[in-house]
């Protein structure tokens, strides 16, 4: 979570006084909303608490990765993907405005990739010591997918006033880590 919080910050100010000048900065400074910054982490919050009471046996630390990979994907493609011009709606790929819900670039596509590689890298070295590609790739990619999720939400509910930015982080993250308790239920030695 320290390492999201570091790298995210990064994101959020590279390129803040070009951001401003076309008026795309988070807050006025770069700062996120309270609610967002809660929304975006309670799905890794909730994991640590399952974890602390271990109902159930299942890779809490892998989950809490995959959902802090999507975050990490998704902050890097909204802060570095504002800077590319050639935008277009996950929905339909027709080009659209910079900044919008749902819009996807070069760039962003490439920074959401970073972002949640960065985070698959240090649960590698977190959880085993070194840089094991399994994990590393298997992790990037959800978080990857889940930076997806939450761009296809943002176009089809942000948009249109029916999920806040806070929820569609939320409901993103959520759809990630389900999807990969469920590879790891139905493929274990994965």
């Amino acid at each position: 979570m320290i390492v999201f919080a570091a790298v995210s910050h990064l994101a959020t100010i590279s390129f803040l006084n070009q951001k401003k000048k076309i008026s795309m900065q988070e807050g006025k400074e770069g700062e996120r909303k309270t609610s967002n910054v809660v929304y975006a982490a309670l799905i890794g919050l909730g994991i640590a608490v399952l974890h602390f009471f271990h109902p159930v046996n299942v890779p809490y630390f892998t989950l809490f990765a995959v959902s802090f990979a999507v975050i990490a994907s998704d902050t890097f493609a909204s802060e570095l993907g504002i800077m590319d011009r050639k935008v277009f709606m996950i929905t339909t790929f027709r080009r659209t405005t910079r900044g919008i819900n749902g819009g996807i670039s070069l760039i962003g596509e490439l920074a959401a990739l970073l972002g949640s590689f960065i985070i698959s890298i240090t649960y590698s070295l977190l959880r085993h010591g070194n840089l094991d590609p399994l994990p590393i790739v298997a992790i990037g990619i959800m978080g990857f997918i889940g930076c997806q999720i939450d761009s296809v939400l943002g176009a089809a509910f942000e948009n249109r006033g029916k999920l806040t930015k806070g929820e569609v982080n939320l409901f993103a993250s959520l759809s990630a880590v389900i999807v990969t308790g469920l590879i790891i239920i139905f493929y274990p030695g994965i």
